[in-house]
C-alpha cells in the first residue's frame, strides 16, 4: 500500500515544483533586466549630463545656429538645472548677403526633452528669449568675419546633430534698419515663433514702429510665415489711435536679389502728422485708401509706392493764393475752404512724388482738378480751377478774359503753381489783375467808374 501511495503523489508534486522553479528564474531575469535598465539609465543620464555641460554641445549649438542664421555667432556659457539650461546671451554677425548685420539675444532659457535623443534630435519644447536686438542693415560684400570654430564638434554617430525646436518666445523684440537720411525701428514687440512643415509661423503684438519723418505707429498685431528665402505677411495692423489704423499684407524675398511687395490699406488716418512741417497748419483731413509698396529693399532708389487716397473732412487754409482769391472776390469763404470731395492718385519713386487726378470740391464755391510733381521740396503743378460765377462779379474782365470755360456749374481757368513748398507761386493773381486793368482801360460798358479804379488799386495791393 505504501508504494502505491508514493507513486500516486509523485506525479502531482513534480509539475508544481518545476513551475515554482520557473517562476523564480523569471523573477530573477526580470530583476536582472530591470537592474541593467536602471544601471543603463544612470550611465546614460550621467553621460548625457556630462555631454550637455561640456564644450562639445555648446560648440554644436554654435555651429547649428550659425548655419541656420547664415552668420558667425557664439553662445555665452550655459548654466544647467536638470535638463533646463540658461545662457546670458548669444551674439552674431551676419555674413555677406544675410538680411541682418548684427544680432544679440539676451537671457536665453530652454527646456530639453532627453527622450528626443532616441529620435536622433535635441528636442526643445520652448525657447524663451528675454530680449532680441537685430540690426537689419545688410552687410556689405567687403566685410569679412572669422569662421565659426569647429573645435570640439566631433561626436559619435549616434549623438544627435539635429535641433527640434517646438516654440520660441521673444518677450522684447527690437529691429532697426537704416538708409541715407532715414532710420527706422520696431521696439518692444512680443513674438512667438513655431515651426510648420518647412516654414516658421511668426505672430507678434505690441510695441511701436518708428521712422524718421513719420509719427509713431503702434503695432496691434502681425502674423507672418517665413519659408526661406521668402517672408509672407498674412495679416498686419498698425495703429495711430483707436480709430486710425493701417492694414498690411504682402511678401518679401531675401534671395540674392531681395525684393518687397506690400499691399497697404489706410483706414481713417489723420493726414496732418505725415505732411511737411510747413503744411501741417494748411491742410487737414482724414485719409482712406489703398497703396502698394514694391522694389528692392537693398536699393531704396528702386522702391516705388503707388495708390489712391480719399480725404474726408478736408480743409485748406492759410494759403496766400486763397487769401488773394478771397480779396479779389470779396468772399471770405475762400480763406478757409471745406471740401466735400477730395481724392488723388499718387506715385512715389526715387524721392519724387507725382500726384495725379487731383479732385477737390467745395460745393457751390470752388472745384480743383489737376496734377503736380513734388521733388526736392519743390512743387510744379498745373490745375484746372473752377469757381462759382457769382464769385467773380467784383472782378472786371475775369469771366471774359480768365475764367472762360463753363462746365458743371463753374467757370474754369488753368492755374500754374510752382516753387518751394514753403513759398508757392501761382499765375492766377497776375492774370486777374491784367484782365481787370485791360477791361477798365478799354472802357467796357461805356465809362470808367470810380469803383472800378478803386478795385484795380485793390487788386494790385499785396495780399494780407
Amino acid at each position: 500500500m505504501s508504494r502505491l501511495t508514493i507513486s500516486m503523489i509523485a506525479p502531482t508534486a513534480c509539475p508544481d515544483y518545476h513551475w515554482q522553479l520557473m517562476k523564480r528564474i523569471l523573477i530573477w531575469i526580470a530583476v536582472g533586466i530591470a537592474g541593467l535598465i536602471l544601471v543603463g539609465y544612470i550611465v546614460f543620464s550621467f553621460w548625457l549630463n556630462s555631454y550637455l555641460r561640456g564644450d562639445s554641445f555648446r560648440t554644436l549649438l554654435n555651429r547649428k545656429t550659425s548655419i541656420f542664421l547664415h552668420a558667425d555667432g557664439q553662445y555665452l556659457p550655459f548654466h544647467w538645472t536638470g535638463f533646463s539650461v540658461y545662457s546670458d546671451g548669444y551674439q552674431a554677425h551676419g555674413k555677406p548677403g544675410t538680411v541682418f548685420r548684427d544680432l544679440q539675444a539676451d537671457q536665453i532659457r530652454a527646456e530639453f526633452q532627453p527622450q528626443g535623443i532616441f529620435h536622433h534630435a535635441w528636442e526643445i519644447d520652448e525657447l524663451t528669449i528675454q530680449r532680441l536686438q537685430v540690426n537689419l542693415t545688410p552687410t556689405t560684400l567687403d566685410v569679412e568675419f572669422p569662421p565659426t570654430s569647429s573645435a570640439g564638434s566631433a561626436h559619435s554617430s549616434w549623438v544627435p546633430n539635429r535641433l527640434d525646436l517646438r516654440k520660441t518666445q521673444i518677450n522684447d523684440l527690437n529691429l532697426t534698419w537704416s538708409a541715407p537720411s532715414q532710420t527706422a525701428n520696431i521696439r518692444q514687440t512680443r513674438a512667438i515663433i513655431k515651426p510648420e512643415d518647412r516654414a516658421w509661423i511668426i505672430s507678434a503684438h505690441g510695441g511701436q514702429l518708428r521712422q524718421t519723418g513719420w509719427p509713431v505707429l503702434n503695432i496691434d498685431h502681425l502674423r507672418l510665415r517665413y519659408q526661406a528665402p521668402e517672408l509672407f505677411i498674412t495679416d498686419g495692423q498698425l495703429k495711430l489711435s483707436d480709430s486710425e489704423n493701417v492694414n498690411i499684407t504682402g511678401q518679401a524675398n531675401f534671395s540674392s536679389q531681395p525684393v518687397v511687395d506690400l499691399q497697404i490699406k489706410i483706414n481713417g488716418v489723420v493726414v496732418t502728422p505725415f505732411l511737411p512741417a510747413d503744411w501741417r497748419a494748411k491742410l487737414k483731413g482724414i485719409a482712406n485708401g489703398d497703396a502698394r509698396l514694391s522694389g528692392r529693399f537693398d536699393n531704396l532708389e528702386t522702391i516705388t509706392a503707388t495708390g489712391k487716397l480719399n480725404l474726408t473732412g478736408a480743409q485748406l487754409e492759410a494759403l496766400p493764393v486763397l487769401d488773394k482769391i478771397a480779396l479779389f472776390t470779396r468772399t471770405e469763404q475762400f480763406r478757409q475752404l471745406v471740401f466735400q470731395k477730395a481724392s488723388m492718385d499718387f506715385i512715389w519713386m526715387k524721392s519724387k512724388l507725382t500726384i495725379n487726378h487731383i479732385l477737390m470740391e467745395s460745393e457751390g464755391l470752388l472745384r480743383i482738378e489737376g496734377d503736380c510733381i513734388v521733388a526736392q521740396e519743390k512743387l510744379d503743378g498745373l490745375f484746372q480751377v473752377g469757381v462759382a460765377p457769382t464769385s467773380l462779379r467784383w472782378i472786371p474782365g475775369s469771366q471774359a478774359r480768365v475764367f472762360t470755360v463753363e462746365r458743371n456749374g463753374y467757370v474754369w481757368t488753368p492755374v500754374r503753381v510752382t516753387g518751394p513748398l514753403v513759398n508757392l507761386k501761382e499765375d492766377l493773381s497776375q492774370r486777374l489783375i491784367t484782365a481787370a486793368g485791360t477791361e477798365i482801360l478799354e472802357g467796357v460798358k461805356g465809362s470808367l467808374e470810380k469803383g472800378a479804379k478803386d478795385l484795380l488799386d485793390l487788386l494790385k495791393s499785396p495780399a494780407p
